[in-house]
């Protein structure tokens, strides 16, 4: 695979697991008055903050599917940006703890 080809990879791995974040999110804030715990004294506002967890769900498959079909660059952008995603969810957790 040529550099071209691998950068254009990464760069639509990247893109295809932002566009997988903003459809989870969506999808559990419209679910969120119908979710138990997320429907009283403004909970919703906790759910980007999972979005740490709710990735494992579809990051995995994804990993692993771009390892089968030998898209090697798609895999990698899955994977950074997972790991970028991880790295600002713990930051922003970092940031709720009490001082």
């Amino acid at each position: 695979m040529s550099q071209n080809n691998e950068a254009l990879g990464i760069f639509l791995g990247f893109v295809l697991i932002l566009v997988m974040h903003s459809l989870v999110l969506s999808a559990l804030i419209f679910a969120s008055p119908y979710l138990p715990f997320f429907n009283r004294n403004y909970n919703f506002f906790l759910i980007p903050a999972f979005i740490g967890l709710w990735q494992n769900i579809y990051v995995i498959p994804l990993i692993f599917l771009a390892r089968k079909d030998r898209r090697f660059g798609v895999m990698k952008g899955v994977i950074v940006c997972a790991i970028i995603t991880a790295l600002v969810n713990g930051g922003c957790w970092l940031l709720l703890l009490p001082r």
